[in-house]
């Protein structure tokens, strides 16, 4: 399966944190992750899909001390992104890259902002624009990308109440009871 960086938000057409409509998209996950934070103040379900080579990680978190959802967050990690006719992948130097999304900014009237982030082998360029992040390695003076996360804005207030049916996971109703 391509990944399509949409025009507005997301991929494939998923736009907005919808678990319905991510597995009518792409099918059901091979493995799902459950997480409960420490403090039982947040979750964290990631979904892996290993024949697509994507994984999509989902957070929410709750108001402190009950059960009322604050927000939610998710991401998709994939290995490579189409933009447009370009294909941007692991692997590929950053400075090629920094041009393909360069261009698909300009011809998709976004505008074209980033903030950079490097320490001593690694970092990353978070293009706000286009809710994407890439990760690059640094190896001599090259960086070589690493990691491409596309992000889908964070929602307040979600309703979470049918998470664990789409999902299939009964555990979800026993962790929402119990907190």
């Amino acid at each position: 399966m391509k990944f399509i960086l949409n025009k507005t938000l997301g991929i494939n057409g998923i736009d907005r944190i919808s678990f319905k409509k991510i597995i009518e998209i792409l099918g059901r996950p091979s493995k799902i992750k459950l997480e409960l934070g420490k403090d039982n103040f947040d979750l964290n379900i990631t979904l892996e899909y290993k024949q697509l080579e994507l994984i999509v990680n989902y957070g929410v978190n709750f108001y402190l001390g009950t059960r009322i959802p604050e927000f939610q967050t998710l991401f998709f990690i994939v290995n490579k992104l189409y933009l447009d006719n370009e294909v941007i992948k692991i692997g590929e130097d950053v400075r090629r890259v920094f041009t393909k999304i360069k261009r698909y900014a300009k011809n998709n009237y976004k505008i074209f902002s980033y903030e950079f982030n490097i320490e001593e082998y690694s970092g990353s360029y978070d293009f706000n624009d286009l809710d994407l992040t890439i990760y690059f390695e640094k190896y001599g003076k090259k960086r070589i990308i690493d990691g491409m996360y596309v992000s889908l804005p964070y929602e307040d207030n979600p309703n979470i109440s049918d998470i664990g049916e789409i999902l299939k996971l009964d555990v979800l109703k026993n962790i929402f009871e119990s907190k």
